[in-house]
């Protein structure tokens, strides 16, 4: 059997000339060959023979390694538990609980066997000492979840209130690009709506083949529209030509006339053009098909005017003026953007309308040419003064909505 004895370091000064330990145990008189392990206390063991082994004893007093086990527990219940702090804290009181009845109040002789512990608190026993480490690792945790979940929280409503204010400028500018696009062409509108485009840029373009059109209701202003006490000082007469242009824009809805763009209402006039797409002046197999596209759409209108007179027991007749060639559209305005064309040719297809005749399409020389060339009939209308341009050959394009007879005009 081999003793354990404890001794003071200054006994063994001889045997050992160099020591950091201010106590260690000898154990000696080797009388047995089984073998043990040392307990835990140090006091007793059995060693193989002929061995001689110093277990040293440091000032240092670690926790045990069921402390440990407590606060792994705790800090995995608030590490990885993704609940709300309150009910991580409910937990995390039950495990602190569960270890001071266990161990402090069931188990207490487990402290008992330790050596007295040199510290700050070593003036406490080791359970109280060890329910204080707990306590204020335990509010520790508490402190970092609270702050955790408010940094959660606070980062949520910043995502929300992000995500909706996003939404709202998605919305907005869903329905700016369809304002825009109600008062300036689809790629006009693309074109303002571009974030590359310089604020004092000057949108235009140039086309060397469009259609214009012209189409009024002369006898809307002079034989309808009054200022009375029945129109309600004519407020009803607007009534009605609000529902005859709301009739042509409709048209326009249509997928046969998307090449053709409205470009405004003066009084009782609308005008129209088509071929007014960037890149796709030469992209149809007949670079003209833009005059046919808007001789489509006046001989709908006609149409349509005529249902609305049927319905209404009116008699308004539309007065069409028509022509093609080189044109420039662009922009004005910074308030109210204003798309609009200029040139010759619109200056032509005003003139075809204002010295035409109710009930028929008047066309000039070129544009007569390129519909006959498609199987159009078109009729001579002969030599008339234009304002600014002299005498210039007119045609009528002859249609089966034709109003009255032409042997009375000049051909």
């Amino acid at each position: 059997m081999l003793f354990l004895h404890q001794v003071d370091c200054g006994e063994l000064d001889a045997h050992l000339p160099v020591t950091n330990f201010s106590k260690f145990a000898v154990i000696s008189d080797v009388i047995s060959d089984e073998a043990f392990l040392v307990g835990s206390n140090a006091t007793t063991a059995l060693l193989p023979a002929g061995d001689t082994v110093s277990v040293c004893i440091n000032d240092c007093y670690s926790l045990p390694y069921y402390l440990y086990c407590c606060l792994l527990a705790l800090v995995a219940c608030s590490v990885f538990l993704q609940v709300h702090f309150l009910l991580k804290f409910i937990i995390m009181l039950l495990v602190l609980i569960l270890y001071n009845v266990t161990f402090l109040v069931l188990q207490l002789e487990l402290f008992q066997q330790q050596p007295t512990s040199r510290s700050l608190l070593n003036e406490m026993s080791l359970p109280v000492q060890s329910a204080i480490y707990l306590a204020f690792f335990f509010i520790t945790l508490h402190v970092i979840d609270r702050k955790v979940e408010y940094t959660s929280r606070l980062d949520f409503l910043w995502k929300t209130k992000f995500k909706s204010e996003r939404e709202e400028v998605e919305t907005m500018g869903g329905v700016n690009k369809i304002l825009l696009e109600n008062i300036l062409p689809a790629h006009v509108a693309l074109h303002f709506l571009s974030s590359n485009r310089r604020l004092d840029e000057l949108y235009h373009q140039r086309y060397k083949s469009a259609s214009v059109l012209f189409a009024s209701i002369p006898n809307f202003f002079k034989e309808f529209y009054m200022q009375n006490d029945i129109t309600r000082d004519g407020l009803e007469c607007l009534r009605v030509l609000n529902e005859i242009i709301y009739d042509f824009d409709k048209l326009l809805l249509k997928p046969k006339f998307c090449a053709v763009e409205k470009i405004k209402t003066i009084g009782s006039t609308y005008m129209a053009a088509s071929g007014l797409v960037p890149g796709q002046e030469n992209s149809q197999q007949d670079s003209q098909h833009h005059v046919f596209v808007l001789l489509e759409f006046a001989l709908s209108m006609i149409s349509v005017l005529n249902q609305f007179n049927k319905e209404s027991f009116n008699d308004f007749k539309l007065r069409m003026g028509m022509s093609h060639g080189e044109i420039i559209a662009g922009v004005v305005g910074a308030q109210k953007p204003q798309y609009d064309i200029w040139g010759n040719t619109v200056n032509l297809a005003s003139r075809m309308d204002s010295h035409g005749i109710v009930g028929r399409i008047q066309v000039t020389e070129d544009t007569a040419t390129v519909l006959t060339n498609h199987n159009f009939e078109c009729v001579c209308r002969g030599p008339i003064a234009v304002k600014g341009r002299g005498n210039l050959i007119t045609y009528f394009v002859k249609t089966s909505m034709d109003y009255g007879d032409l042997s009375t005009t000049k051909l």
